[in-house]
């Protein structure tokens, strides 16, 4: 499990600063941070900056009573904008059968929607 957190922070550090990105001049503003955990091993946690990058992500804990191990499931989606201009979505899942991302990119002025995890609902949990 730990090993499949470390691969996707690494894909996500990987596909979000290009290559030119080797320093940071001037911090950019963290307009909204979410973070929760479950004492399952669940979570979730998001962000947003003012530099229009945006990432959300879901972690589910699920227990196999036959094999007695844990699984991780996660999803979740991240939005940046390029070195063209062009914003950027990655929409992705990872569970015991991998990584799969979804890559959209969208064209200035095209108008979307954006897509929020419901994660108390996910997870189980009503208010």
């Amino acid at each position: 499990m730990f090993a499949l957190l470390l691969i996707l922070t690494g894909c996500q550090l990987l596909w979000s600063c290009p290559a030119e990105c080797t320093s940071i001049n001037v911090p950019v503003p963290i307009l909204k941070s979410v973070t929760e955990q479950l004492s399952s091993g669940s979570y979730l946690f998001s962000f947003e900056s003012a530099d229009g990058t945006y990432r959300e992500e879901l972690g589910i804990v699920s227990s196999d009573s036959k094999t007695s191990d844990d699984d991780l499931e996660v999803s979740g989606i991240y939005r940046y904008i390029n070195d063209w201009g062009q914003e950027v979505e990655v929409r992705y899942t990872a569970d015991k059968n991998g990584f799969l991302p979804h890559v959209r990119y969208i064209s200035k002025g095209e108008a979307y929607k954006p897509i929020r995890i419901e994660p108390l609902a996910l997870m189980g949990i009503h208010s």
